[in-house]
């Protein structure tokens, strides 16, 4: 039997509510070469009822059952076992892609070798539609590397990665949950992964989504991913209280200003000592430090001395005196 091209998998529980519409914007791409393996993870709704009507339609559709819940990761590695594309094209199971993402990023890759995977842009969608200033942009390479101690700014439904270079890595960590963040990391320090900087992956945003369940345990383990990925990247040791303020500087939560502020600085210094940074790269993290020192700043304005905001922003005190956190004040990124 030929080989397709893509295998596009999606790890999917009890996601009878959207995955036909998914399932739809996977047939309607621009190129056909493909398999769509769906991973039902123990479901108790419609799930797999779906897929099997799907797959009773088109053949490229196949459905994986798991009899016990182990999570998206471990369902995710369950299709690459059972994968035989040479790409591996990755949707969540209540998102859609536009009609040409596969032929888009298939170009992308084979344009500029150097790369083993990309990601894209993205963009959230509700009941009415696309969201006014929801579009997400991801930072290119090089600054991405760095800046994935800050945050993770990704989705696994815009990404694109060669089979092989999935296996080399070893697939998934079978975790319950980040461990795409950890995935992005990785990438990035093997320099296999390109950004293109174009909306394609629509990402619906609903009640029961995961990443608006966020817990404590995610938390965790995404702060073990920074700790990996700056002892990686530095060779340096975090301790628990730097993680939390590198975490805090992130996400823009409040947190003891001076101490969130000491690791941004400790950020900055890092990735300015990395002469492997394009100037692109290096004008791209000097945006983002900026955009983060604001927002860190607004987060904690109303709880800080104001001796901290003259140290930080090195104003006078009577402009320290004269500012308020309007929304006008902070870049939109």
């Amino acid at each position: 039997m030929q080989r397709p091209l893509i295998t596009v998998i999606t790890a999917v529980r009890n996601g009878g509510s959207y995955l036909a519409e998914t399932i739809a914007s996977v047939q309607a791409q621009d190129i056909g070469d493909w398999e769509y393996i769906i991973v039902d993870d123990a479901s108790t709704d419609d799930t797999a009822a779906i897929v099997r009507d799907a797959a009773e339609r088109d053949s490229r559709v196949r459905l994986l059952q798991r009899n016990e819940c182990g999570g998206p990761y471990a369902a995710a590695n369950d299709a690459l076992k059972s994968s035989r594309g040479r790409y591996i094209m990755r949707i969540d199971g209540d998102d859609l892609s536009p009609s040409n993402r596969f032929s888009r990023q298939l170009a992308f890759l084979s344009a500029r070798p150097q790369y083993r995977a990309c990601v894209s842009w993205w963009q959230a969608f509700g009941e009415d539609g696309l969201i006014a200033g929801s579009q997400v942009t991801v930072p290119q390479p090089g600054a991405f590397k760095w800046y994935l101690l800050l945050r993770g700014a990704s989705i696994h439904s815009g990404a694109c990665i060669e089979r092989s270079a999935l296996e080399e890595i070893g697939g998934y960590r079978e975790l319950p949950l980040s461990q795409d963040y950890r995935l992005w990391c990785d990438l990035t320090r093997r320099n296999w992964l390109g950004v293109m900087p174009e909306v394609l992956s629509h990402v619906r945003f609903h009640a029961e989504r995961s990443t608006n369940r966020r817990s404590g345990l995610q938390r965790q383990l995404a702060l073990d991913i920074v700790r990996e990925h700056w002892f990686a990247l530095t060779g340096e040791s975090c301790s628990p209280d730097e993680l939390e303020a590198l975490w805090a500087l992130g996400y823009s939560l409040r947190f003891p200003l001076e101490r969130s502020l000491a690791m941004l600085n400790r950020w900055e210094n890092w990735w300015q000592a990395d002469r492997t940074l394009e100037a692109s790269d290096r004008q791209e993290l000097s945006s983002l430090s900026e955009i983060r020192r604001w927002k860190l700043l607004r987060a904690n304005w109303r709880r800080q001395p104001r001796r901290a905001l003259i140290e930080a922003l090195g104003w006078g005190c009577g402009q320290v005196a004269q500012w308020r956190p309007n929304e006008s004040s902070f870049p939109a990124r």
